[in-house]
């Protein structure tokens, strides 16, 4: 623990040590004080923690969106450790990897048993799903026209998916939300550097637009040109569209 002072930070009460989507990249140890893990809309409190506790384990995993928000509740010194740092303690120490690995279980199934008490059809947060088995989010009913044809070729697996919705979003599955992009890219972004939700394809007047959304953070390209954040862009037959690394070109 002396190693890790250098990494304490000092926390006042009612701070937001980071909000529920935002990208993870350091792992927490309560060193004093008390936090507490909220989930939902309605920041339901699912959990308590006190001195010893660890929370931010999304950090273990390349560009993942935090699960929960994080808010102290009582003046707290946290060591707060980059993941890489951490990667390079687990591997030295295998003690301290079990002793992770024992206290996150217990907390998830804390966790989970908050949610199963509140409402027992409620999907348990945090649970990992079979790769077929995560649900999509329902970013619109509106169907594209028959008339209409469109669809992408995504050039490493030379994967053919067809535009159907008026608004499609294009990323990576998250495994601990269930969220899933309208076009997963999961499998052919094996390097993981695609954002959970990277950019949207939307149809508007008849003509089909490129947009990056906030927080694709490795760039989004058309014809070999970066994309603003935000921006839409139009896109017509045969453009070369490039999700940080992998291409994919748009057929119309």
């Amino acid at each position: 623990m002396e190693n890790l002072n250098k990494f304490v930070t000092k926390y006042k009460n009612g701070d937001i040590i980071y909000k529920k989507g935002d990208i993870q990249t350091e792992f927490f140890i309560i060193n004093s004080g008390k936090v507490q893990i909220k989930g939902g809309g309605d920041d339901f409190i699912l959990i308590t923690l006190a001195k010893g506790d660890f929370f931010g384990e999304e950090s273990l995993n390349s560009e993942q969106n935090a699960a929960y928000t994080v808010e102290v509740i009582e003046e707290s010194d946290i060591i707060k450790i980059p993941y890489l740092t951490l990667a390079e303690m687990m591997k030295q120490h295998n003690d301290i990897a079990l002793k992770i690995l024992k206290k996150m279980s217990e907390i998830h199934i804390r966790i989970q048993k908050t949610l199963i008490t509140r409402t027992p059809t409620a999907q348990i947060v945090g649970e990992q799903r079979p790769a077929g088995d995560a649900k999509s989010e329902e970013t619109t009913s509106e169907k594209i026209g028959p008339n209409i044809k469109a669809y992408l070729v995504i050039q490493r697996s030379n994967r053919t998916v067809p535009l159907t919705k008026i608004q499609t979003y294009l990323g990576r599955r998250d495994y601990t939300t269930g969220f899933v992009p309208d076009i997963d890219l999961t499998e052919e972004d094996e390097e993981k550097y695609i954002s959970r939700k990277h950019a949207k394809i939307f149809l508007s007047e008849g003509k089909f637009y490129l947009s990056e959304e906030s927080g694709a953070i490795n760039g989004t390209f058309l014809n070999g040109n970066k994309l603003d954040t935000g921006i839409k862009y139009e896109i017509q037959n045969n453009d070369e569209i490039t999700l940080c690394h992998l291409s994919i070109i748009f057929k119309s």
